[in-house]
């Protein structure tokens, strides 16, 4: 049974306030980059979908008994962030990463318009870029799908000193691709084989073994995948050695 203390750290946490963040690589900047908010969210969800085949004979009534579970969507996240330049904050309140944009009323729409390239399709990747949402010990990973920015507030310049972003993401947790993972981790530097379920995609599988999830363009050369988004969930694929 768990002490007092244990639980009261469950349910308030250890004293320190974790900012939820976005990270990603920006196609300006040319590197990693991660936007912690100021103001965590309130909530946020995570919606799953299965696919279900209906194996009634010609002329048979639709039951739960004659359907069989034919495919696994990826996850859905939604969640709104607030980023906002005109709250005064004290130094030490500042989140670490967040003084440049608080002190530059134009930072604040350079953050956006690099989140909104999200949405397109990288050049040399030919997709989009992968975002990671992080929060406390949760981390969710795939591509942003849908994206709404309301400015809600302006300087008497006309600039907007607050923003308000609706974000949606379709991806997975980091923690259940490891769970679903049946094979035990091994050495990236030796060859090996594994079987993608339905709800993964290479990115997802390098990442799982390399760390790296740009290395998916490795095992789709070394499998001959011409294109990534159409595979054959019932072969087993070659991770090769790096």
């Amino acid at each position: 049974m768990s002490s007092i203390s244990e639980r009261q750290n469950l349910i308030y946490g250890d004293g320190n306030l974790a900012r939820a963040t976005l990270s990603f690589h920006s196609q300006e900047e040319k590197r990693m980059v991660t936007i912690p908010v100021q103001f965590n969210p309130g909530e946020y969800s995570i919606s799953r979908g299965l696919k279900f085949k209906n194996n009634a004979g010609h002329g048979e009534e639709s039951t739960p008994e004659n359907t069989q579970a034919a495919e696994s969507n990826l996850a859905n996240l939604k969640v709104s962030l607030i980023l906002d330049t005109s709250t005064y904050m004290a130094e030490y309140q500042r989140p670490k990463g967040l003084d440049r944009y608080l002190n530059d009323d134009e930072e604040l729409t350079k953050i956006c318009k690099s989140i909104s390239m999200l949405m397109k399709i990288n050049p040399e990747q030919h997709e989009q870029t992968l975002i990671t949402f992080a929060w406390g010990s949760m981390e969710f990973y795939g591509h942003m799908t849908s994206l709404n920015i309301s400015y809600q507030m302006f300087n008497r310049n006309g600039m907007p000193v607050r923003a308000k972003l609706d974000v949606d993401l379709e991806g997975e947790e980091k923690s259940i691709l490891s769970a679903i993972d049946a094979n035990p981790k091994e050495s990236p530097d030796r060859t090996k084989y594994r079987r993608l379920n339905q709800r993964e995609e290479l990115w997802m599988l390098a990442d799982a073994e390399y760390n790296d999830a740009s290395y998916w363009k490795e095992i789709a050369r070394e499998n001959g995948i011409l294109n990534p988004r159409k595979l054959d969930h019932t072969k087993r694929l070659k991770v090769p050695a790096l």
